[in-house]
């Protein structure tokens, strides 16, 4: 009965190691430790079931072959033991070294060899003694024995000492609790083995069966304390998601499928007490229990397979038909058979959880075909049901009980898991539909409205949201959600250092969700983690990532301190939505905030623009108005900054702009505005003066900033301003009308030679209220025939007769009388009117030439003056051709007349212009000669017929004698180079009699006749 008790606890011990080695695999497949911890397991399954089966024969022979079963385990156990406490160790650099593998498992590979497969060596081995407990061996202390004695305590002292060094090493409370945990245990369980398998047998006269097997359970046991209390295996993190129309969720079904292998382990030790009620042999006992711990252990590890779930329930359905099959045939002949026969009820149950309708029919026809069978081959059968019957009866009913309540409460649980959803679903709904409308200012109100939702929803005490700072070294805690009754966590600038918390940091800039459901669940890296929560009070914890741009910019944190419920939401993954919204929210109100930055600020120097500039201004003047205080603009625009650009190119123009920006916003108050107003122009407004003086002193200041030279691209550039002032209210009572003011008086600080700055005036506003009236009305001059052409004629001085006439253009305003021309064709020029009053100006000419013409009278040149302007648009010769032809006028009868300037100053074009005007047959005269800078290599390229001479010259004829010198020389230039001289504004009979002596041909002024209307004109002509 002994030998039987102490076969049935290696039985037992056997069924624990394979426990605890699917356990670990099952915890996670992929981690190195894991598997090598579940590889030592599965050492210590075979030596203990080999140990059982061995104990439980009575002869040495079957015995034997047993005990070399047992060395496949007990020969490697020690290699791996030291494989795992390497691992355990964090020895990794030795670890990387291959040549260690072979000496870690060579010896284990020898032992196995030499006590096992070679069956010469083997049986030569083994000096089994029988004794009432079962089966012991007393040791020969040969070769083999010495070699295992050393390969087992060396590798077992060395696993100690790497224990030990890792205890003295690590600063981990945790590591270092996990390591004074194993070194007791493992010195304990080498101290008590070695005791039992070299010293008691062969020193002690009574003699004990091999107890190593469950001496180990020492150290194991130490190891289940340790994953329970300090997370010694790691776990993987899956996060399943219930789907739509199955009971259970991919978590579940795996859950229930090792509760499925458990129950054969449960199956495997019912049968084991059928020894003690029916008498059966041991060995069959263990035998057949053996085949449910194998399929149990098959059924175990299905989930770590990653097979579908109808793989696995295709796999469970044919183990399960098997195990109906032969539990039915194995009792029907026993006693047992009365017990049994619920069996394949209790496996229909299992099915209905599995809502699969394939593997329910397949395990009901082959019960019902089973029964049949046993009807068929056992027809009748006398039992005698007696007290242990009732007993087994109950042990079925109550795993029947069990069974029943676990597939209720597992309905119940769905219906709640439903009920659940529901309720995320509504809240994120909720939350979303909120955020919809989410902008800059009610950012923070929908945020907080969030972390509320989500934190009544997860059933979290405490709900935030963390951004990342200072290069993701820092936290900081911008949102905070509280519990009713919570107290606000104290921290630093609401916030806390990063860069220690490597465990949870790592995973969260790995876009990964940190879920902590306890602080005992934390690794022992996470030794910073646990001593954060624990001065935070915190119990449990989910981080949430937030990510913008494939960047992990911060968490959503929810804080479990004193609910003792359980967290609400069963996939932490669905938890991403709220993160999804958080990101989708900060990048809008990131949008809204760059919008409003270009809106509101140039892109370039960082200013104000315009707009903000308005805004502000607008602003200062109204509250100026209230407490009677001035408000300065002062307009800036820089002098040669084209000459920049042109030289060093656009970037480096863009560089200065950015340095002018700076230093303008340096030499100012904090609450004065400096913008930039597009190019080159900046403004600044200076609010709340208690004088102008102040304004002023200001504008001094801006001035004084361009003093020093501003560095670009290793050069210094030397650049000065012109600035203009406005000041509130005598030159503007609204922000549009003083920039208008202050742009005016800039551009008369340049006309006034650049580099300084002029206050607005009355004139300077009143001009340009005549110039902008002025301008209004030309647009309909023509079409309301306020424009009229004046005639002067032209006299020769040889013959003293009319040789031709010129063409004035007069303005008569109806409301401002005669306007000159030398005020309004620079208003025509600028507006782009010259065009269609020049056309006008030419056929009206040409016209009244055509009528005198036809009216008898001697036929004279007309001249006509063109402006620049007219050259540039591209349409002058269309247009001469067009009036020639359509008043039909002789080409040689119409002059045109350009100023000195257009004709040596302008491009090449122009002379091409000319060019095609001379070759219709007119001619061609120069107006003001002598008053711009003459080429005289331009003069002789150009196809002119006459020189203009100016009158400033002519004036001075009898006055100044340089005067007369240059009218001299411009008569005998013009003479040689073929041309004709014609001298403006003679109005003396000495410069007629000067101009008569120095042989000019031409005059034309007040002496001889004054500009006069067509009438008139003709009256001349006719006499």
């Amino acid at each position: 009965m002994l030998q039987a008790g102490i076969s049935l606890i290696f039985f037992v011990t056997f069924i624990l190691y394979t426990l605890l080695g699917i356990y670990s695999i099952n915890l996670h497949s992929r981690a190195l430790l894991n598997r090598v911890f579940s590889l030592l397991c599965l050492c210590f399954a075979i030596w203990t079931f080999a140990f059982a089966l061995s104990n439980s024969y009575n002869s040495s022979v079957d015995a034997l072959l047993w005990r070399r079963a047992a060395s496949l385990g007990w020969g490697a156990a020690f290699s791996v033991v030291l494989h795992c406490t390497l691992i355990l160790t964090e020895e990794s650099r030795v670890l990387k070294l291959k040549w260690i593998y072979a000496v870690l498992y060579l010896p284990a590979a020898i032992s196995v060899f030499a006590f096992g497969l070679f069956g010469k060596v083997a049986v030569r081995q083994y000096n089994l003694v029988k004794t009432a407990a079962g089966w012991g061996n007393i040791p020969l202390n040969n070769f083999w024995d010495i070699f295992y004695d050393i390969y087992y305590l060396s590798f077992s002292l060395i696993a100690l000492g790497l224990l030990l060094r890792w205890y003295k090493r690590t600063e981990s409370r945790t590591k270092k609790k996990q390591a004074l945990f194993l070194i007791v245990s493992v010195f304990a369980a080498v101290v008590f083995g070695t005791i039992s398998e070299m010293v008691a047998n062969s020193y002690l006269s009574t003699k004990i069966p091999s107890m190593a097997p469950i001496i180990i359970l020492i150290p194991v046991t130490a190891i289940l304390y340790i994953i329970k209390n300090h997370g010694l295996l790691q776990s993987s993190d899956k996060g399943k998601l219930y789907q739509e129309g199955i009971i259970l969720s991919n978590e579940k079904h795996s859950l229930f499928i090792r509760y499925i292998g458990i129950i054969f382990f449960i199956g495997s030790v019912l049968n084991l007490l059928h020894y003690f009620f029916y008498n059966e042999k041991l060995v069959t006992v263990l035998l057949f229990s053996s085949v449910f711990i194998f399929m149990g252990v098959f059924i175990l590890v299905l989930p770590v397979m990653q097979l579908s779930n109808k793989t696995e329930e295709a796999i469970l359905t044919v183990l399960i038909i098997i195990t109906i099959i032969i539990t039915l045939i194995r009792f029907l002949h026993i006693y047992a058979s009365n017990i049994v026969w619920p069996i394949p009820l209790i496996f229909m149950m299992i099915t209905i959880i599995f809502n699969n309708k394939k593997m329910f029919l397949s395990i009901a026809s082959v019960s019902l075909v089973t029964v049949i069978w046993s009807w068929y081959d056992v027809p009748e059968l006398t039992i005698q049901v007696g007290m242990l019957d009732y007993l087994a009866r109950i042990v079925l009913y109550g795993m029947c009980t069990i069974l029943a309540v676990y597939i209720n409460n597992t309905y119940i649980l769905r219906l709640k898991e439903n009920e659940k959803q529901v309720q995320f679903q509504e809240m994120i709904s909720s939350i979303s539909t909120s955020f919809v409308t989410v902008t800059g200012g009610n950012f923070d109100e929908k945020v907080m409205e969030l972390l509320k939702k989500s934190g009544c929803c997860t059933y979290a005490d405490r709900s935030y949201i963390g951004m990342f700072q200072e290069g993701q070294k820092r936290v900081r805690i911008t949102h905070e959600w509280l519990g009713e009754g919570m107290p606000q966590v104290a921290s630093s600038e609401n916030g806390f250092d990063s860069a220690g918390f490597t465990w949870w940091g790592g995973q969260l800039l790995q876009n990964k969700i940190v879920f902590i459901p306890s602080i005992e669940a934390l690794p022992s890296e996470a030794e910073p983690e646990r001593e954060l929560m624990k001065s935070r009070g915190v119990n449990s914890l989910i981080f949430i990532p937030i990510s913008n741009k494939d960047k992990v910019i911060g968490f959503i944190g929810f804080d479990k301190i004193v609910n003792l419920k359980a967290w609400r939401i069963e996939d932490n993954e669905l938890l991403r939505v709220l993160a999804n919204i958080m990101a989708d929210a900060m990048t809008k109100v990131e949008v809204e905030k760059e919008m409003n930055y270009l809106a509101y600020y140039d892109a370039l120097t960082g200013l104000p623009n315009r707009t903000l500039l308005n805004n502000r201004l607008e602003q200062a003047i109204q509250l100026a108005g209230r407490i009677e205080k001035f408000v300065g603009v002062i307009f800036l625009d820089l002098d040669g900054f084209k000459g920049v650009n042109d030289t060093l190119g656009h970037d480096w123009g863009d560089n200065l702009l950015k340095q002018v920006g700076e230093r303008l916003a340096n030499c100012t108050r904090k609450y004065d505005t400096v913008a930039r107003f597009g190019g080159d122009e900046f403004l600044v407004m200076i609010p709340q003066a208690s004088q102008v003086e102040d304004i002023e002193a200001a504008a001094k200041k801006v001035m004084e900033a361009f003093s020093r030279p501003i560095l670009i691209n290793e050069q210094e550039f030397f650049i000065s301003t012109s600035a203009g002032i406005a000041v509130f209210p005598q030159d503007g009572e609204d922000g549009n009308t003083l920039v208008k003011n202050a742009d005016l008086a800039m551009y008369h600080a340049k006309n006034n030679g650049k580099g300084q700055y002029v206050f607005c005036s009355t004139v300077m506003k009143d001009n340009v209220l005549e110039r902008m009236t002025l301008t209004n009305s030309l647009y309909r001059a023509l079409e309301r025939n306020e424009l009229v052409l004046y005639y002067q004629p032209q006299v020769s001085l040889k013959t003293k007769e009319i040789i031709g006439l010129e063409a004035l253009i007069r303005w008569d305003h109806p409301e401002l009388g005669r306007i000159p021309p030398n005020v309004f064709i620079p208003i025509a020029e600028q507006t782009g009117l010259i065009n269609s009053i020049g056309e006008w100006v030419i056929r009206t000419a040409c016209s009244q030439n055509k009528a005198w013409q036809d009216m008898g009278l001697k036929p004279l040149k007309m001249a006509v003056n063109i402006s620049v302007e007219q050259f540039r648009s591209g349409g002058l010769l269309n247009i001469v051709r067009k009036c020639l032809e359509e008043t039909s006028l002789e080409a040689r009868y119409l002059e045109l007349e350009i100023t000195e300037g257009t004709a040596m100053k302008e491009s090449e074009y122009i002379v091409g212009a000319l060019q095609e005007l001379k070759a219709l047959g007119l001619e061609i005269a120069i107006d003001d000669f002598g008053m711009e800078y003459s080429s005289l290599s331009r003069l002789k390229d150009l196809p002119i017929d006459r020189l203009k001479m100016d009158m400033q010259f002519v004036s001075g004829i009898a006055v100044d004698s340089k005067a007369e010198s240059i009218v001299t020389v411009i008569i005998k230039l013009a003479k040689r180079l073929g041309l004709k001289v014609i001298a403006e504004g003679v109005e003396k009979e000495v410069q007629v009699n000067f101009l008569e002596q120095e042989q000019c041909d031409e005059v034309q002024g007040f002496y001889y006749y004054k500009p006069m209307l067509k009438e008139e004109a003709q009256c001349i002509l006719v006499k």
